[in-house]
């Protein structure tokens, strides 16, 4: 709610208060500091400072208990019999007393809390002395502790008061609160809450004048008179302004906004009483059409990120609107139009700025129990009363669209549906959900929600039980084993529309992507506040220890390009299903907790990490993407190209009589083939057919990367893919330079002992020695949280191009789509030992928990010959032309005089890296099915 400006006189507190705190260092005893408010402790450096964090950032001092903040305060004359309130616009749980004597308390930790304190508060000089408590009451639940409002692995559990603290006074008939709610149409209709003493009659008017907040100009004005008895102390005034054809309505495309301005003003008894409020207003209906979302008519596709309350240096959000203004910019620069805030409400600037930026909102409550939800009475009843006060503080915003209970929750169903149905019923300008992946482990249909965010629907989580079913509306999970990103041959026609067929109402995927991104510990130089990068300075250590701390910016760029080519894979999955209704990506941004979550394109400061550059990242994440169907990225020469050109058209208006092109460019920029397609209409909402794009792939002589480009001709939209094309290679011919081996066998020994250049390329059934086994994408979420599943936990591989033994296989120094087969048919190999500057030619990237040297394909000089090593499982996949071809590259590598190996090892090395030991004791883990 936003008070009103002029009528109602206002005493701002923020400043210097008194501070007294229960010493952490002698029990009984009292700490007395200037706290300057709005602020934490821990920002003036108050508090033990903990154990360090072995899966998060560390606070510097984390102080818990309660802390008392004292301040006098001078109220004027002219505040006499006014009525008097104290606003605290984000704290803790708190206790108000005014001369020492208690007013009450309150425990709204998403909305402000606003005390009555008009009988406290004659003119003169008063004591005002707020008691903040993070340890006990509702902040001792764990519901609330692991939510992102108060958990220590983001936004962490502060003592303080963060947001606006001020005494106003307004006239004792004055408007306590006003709703509105817009149709698309432009109708609004309006509630304004009068509220009063008991005891006096009341008459007057309330003048309504709707504002265009970008020309200021009065667009419409309305009288409303009214009486209030003497024994009535609140009145609720209705009023509607009726549909005008030339208001502009609230979107992502065009966000106007406009607002209300009340006057009140009348006689009570023998006095004038008036007041004043502006609230604002967006003019938009946002509903669920089917199994789609549609603002205003049309129909949306929710391009979401995870929010996390992610703010290192604060430990909380910015409650000013120029900072939410700039993290809704940044996102909005990714194609992000829509945010779901995980576990917790954000503050009335992000909201606002949400508004002026055009981006659809979905805060939940401050809540994550994935076992017991709503099930204990009073969390029940703090959390309903909870929910209403966040629709009262923040519905009045346009970007407020949408409201879940909470995230994976399992509890009472019947009183999260219960919650559902009281809330719609109070704000039916919203959509409504039990929550966020609720009862994920047994997959079911929420039966009242509006919506459903979920990550499959069907399926149960449990690994080793049957009837696992598996409908997955998400291409990677933390099962190496599901998800189509890893275990489906590449190709860009998959969508979910067997998955969503039977649900008839919108799908939201959730938390998609989860690509871990090896950090660069360059970043650590920005904590400057009050959370220390202990995890990421372990993380180097370790490194350094490790001997691969010179290639970690390296490592960030590669496992960070594969990240991206795997978050494209999610988003047009999504964008490729009619009918489907969007996604929530986990994350743009780094979580730097619960193990160290580096998953993001951009750090935990929402800066970027150089990886792509947003113009790259909305040719696939954007209102309108034009798409590719092709079976596979991987060609032949001579082999017929048939593939399916779509647009997924999520602007504001249809395409029409456009021209769609594709071409074909090899990587010197040289045309292959072209092709057009004219006077295209796409509809508005729809994923439409362009044509088809037919070529036949002519002779080659080498192999070739090209880039095949859509573009919707007279926008700025298009769209690219790689794809390979190899020349055909027949059998294998094996130069009689070059001794071929599967195993570290005797004649392999003998051979090197002859001096021969030997390429060793052990088989599937042969032991590849106890690294991880292959995989393409890079690990999910973090390797801590997951390793009981046994996920390989590697981030793609590390390669220089320009090495000669890749010199007939292109490639850039990342892996791509032509390197699944190989990478899934391998197993790394465990060069720890090799030296601290040994690197392998390609180097497998393991997550930065683990940290071990590995690699798929190597060199060293042993004895008196020269041997390579390819851990890729090359004989079976010779049916493959990439597999062809590689093997082709490092056979005429072996046989040449640039096979110079650098590292001398011993027969003893060799057979030690060949060694078939268990990896780790996550293998036969009885408790690898159970969920966290």
């Amino acid at each position: 709610m936003i008070m009103a400006k002029s009528i109602r006189d206002k005493i701002s507190l923020d400043g210097m208060w008194k501070g007294l705190l229960e010493s952490w260092s002698e029990p009984g005893s009292t700490i007395e500091k200037v706290i300057v408010l709005p602020g934490t402790l821990d920002e003036h450096g108050l508090g033990p400072k903990p154990d360090s964090a072995s899966d998060r950032l560390s606070r510097a001092y984390a102080y818990e208990g309660v802390a008392s903040y004292e301040r006098s305060v001078d109220i004027p004359e002219s505040w006499r019999g006014k009525s008097i309130f104290f606003r605290m616009e984000r704290t803790r749980e708190t206790e108000l007393r005014v001369d020492g004597i208690l007013v009450g308390s309150s425990n709204s930790l998403s909305t402000s809390q606003v005390y009555d304190v008009s009988r406290y508060l004659d003119p003169g000089k008063h004591l005002i002395t707020v008691m903040v408590d993070n340890r006990s009451g509702i902040m001792a639940w764990n519901s609330i502790r692991n939510s992102h409002m108060a958990t220590d692995h983001t936004q962490t559990n502060w003592n303080g008061i963060v947001g606006a603290i001020e005494l106003y006074a307004v006239d004792p008939v004055h408007i306590e609160h006003v709703r509105v709610h817009a149709q698309s149409a432009g109708t609004v209709h309006g509630k304004a809450l009068l509220r009063k003493p008991a005891g006096s009659c009341a008459v007057g008017r309330i003048l309504i004048q709707m504002k265009d907040l970008n020309s200021m100009a009065i667009v419409e004005t309305k009288e409303i008179p009214f009486s209030m008895y003497s024994e009535i102390v609140e009145a609720e005034i209705n009023f509607t302004i009726e549909a005008d054809e030339t208001l502009r309505l609230w979107d992502e495309f065009d966000p106007a906004m406009y607002s209300f301005h009340l006057t009140l003003d009348g006689i009570m008894g023998e006095h004038r009483f008036a007041d004043e409020q502006i609230v604002p207003l967006g003019i938009r209906n946002f509903i669920a059409g089917g199994t789609q979302f549609e603002v205003n008519g049309k129909k949306t596709l929710l391009r979401g990120k995870h929010d996390a309350c992610v703010f290192p240096l604060t430990g909380y959000a910015p409650m000013d609107v120029d900072s939410w203004l700039d993290v809704f910019r940044t996102a909005k620069a990714y194609g992000i139009n829509h945010y779901r805030f995980h576990s917790w409400c954000p503050p009335e600037a992000a909201f606002e700025a949400a508004d002026r930026i055009g981006i659809y909102l979905q805060p939940e409550l401050p809540l994550w129990n994935p076992g017991t939800a709503f099930e204990d009475d009073e969390e029940w009843q703090y959390f309903s009363d909870e929910a209403f006060r966040i629709l009262k503080a923040y519905g009045n915003h346009p970007s407020f669209v949408m409201f879940a209970w909470g995230n994976e929750l399992a509890g009472s169903i019947e009183r999260m549906e219960l919650l559902v149905e009281e809330a719609r019923k109070y704000d039916p300008s919203k959509l409504y959900a039990i929550g966020s992946n609720n009862f994920f482990i047994h997959a079911r249909a929420p039966r009242n929600s509006d919506y459903w965010t979920t990550f499959w629907t069907e399926g149960n989580w449990n690994v080793k039980k049957s009837g696992y079913g598996g409908k997955h509306v998400r291409g990677a999970t933390p099962h190496s084993t599901r998800g189509f990103i890893n275990n489906n041959p590449p190709s860009s026609r998959k969508d979910y529309q067997e998955e969503i067929k039977d649900i008839p109402f919108p799908i939201i995927g959730h938390e998609v992507g989860q690509f871990q991104i090896h950090p660069s510990f360059n970043e650590i130089n920005k904590y400057k506040g009050v959370l220390e990068p202990e995890l990421l300075t372990r993380f180097r250590a370790h490194a350094a220890a490790s001997g691969l701390l010179s290639q970690a910016d390296d490592f960030q760029a590669a496992s960070g390009r594969l990240a991206c080519l795997c978050y494209r894979e999610e988003i047009e999955a999504v964008l490729r299903t009619p009918g489907m209704a969007g996604f929530q990506l986990l994350d743009l941004q780094d979580f730097p907790g619960q193990g160290g979550a580096f998953v993001g394109i951009l750090d935990s400061f929402m800066d970027s990490k150089g990886i792509i550059e947003p113009e790259e990242w909305r040719r696939f994440c954007s209102e309108v993407v034009p798409l590719v169907r092709i079976k596979r990225y991987v060609w032949s020469e001579g082999e017929r190209i048939d593939a399916q050109i779509e647009v997924a058209n999520y602007g504001p208006s249809s395409l029409e009589d456009r021209a769609v092109t594709w071409s074909i460019m090899n990587e010197n920029g040289r045309q292959v083939a072209e092709g057009s397609f004219p006077n295209v209409v796409i509809s508005q909402g729809d994923v439409g057919l362009v044509g088809t794009l037919e070529f036949e792939i002519p002779p080659i002589a080498e192999p070739e990367r090209w880039k095949l480009w859509i573009k919707i001709e007279q926008t700025t939209y298009c769209n690219e893919y790689a794809l390979w094309v190899y020349p055909s290679r027949g059998e294998v011919s094996i130069p009689s330079a070059v001794f071929i081996s599967d195993a570290f066998d005797t004649w392999t020994q003998e051979a090197l002992h002859e001096g021969k250049n030997v390429l060793l390329l052990p088989s599937a059934h042969r032991s590849f020695g106890h690294g991880p086994q292959g995989t393409f994408i890079p690990d999910f979420w973090c390797y801590p949280m997951f390793k009981k599943y046994d996920p390989p936990g590697t981030l793609g591989i590390l390669c220089d191009p320009a090495h000669p033994a890749l010199s007939d296989f292109p490639t850039s120094s990342h892996a791509e789509w032509q390197w699944w087969h190989l990478m899934k048919n391998s197993r790394a190999m465990v060069l720890d030992e090799a030296g601290a500057d040994y690197r392998p030619i390609v180097q497998v990237i393991d997550n930065v928990a683990r940290q071990q040297k590995l690699g798929i394909l190597f060199e060293a000089k042993v004895g008196k010959g020269k041997l390579m090593i390819c851990s890729i499982d090359l004989w079976s996949q010779q049916d493959r032309p990439e597999a062809q071809q590689l093997l082709h590259s490092l056979l005429n590598y072996c046989k040449s005089d640039k096979f110079v190996p650098e590292a001398i090892w011993t027969e003893e090395y060799v057979e030690k890296i060949f060694a078939n030991q268990m990896m780790s004791e996550v293998i036969s883990n009885p408790n690898a099915d159970t969920y966290g």
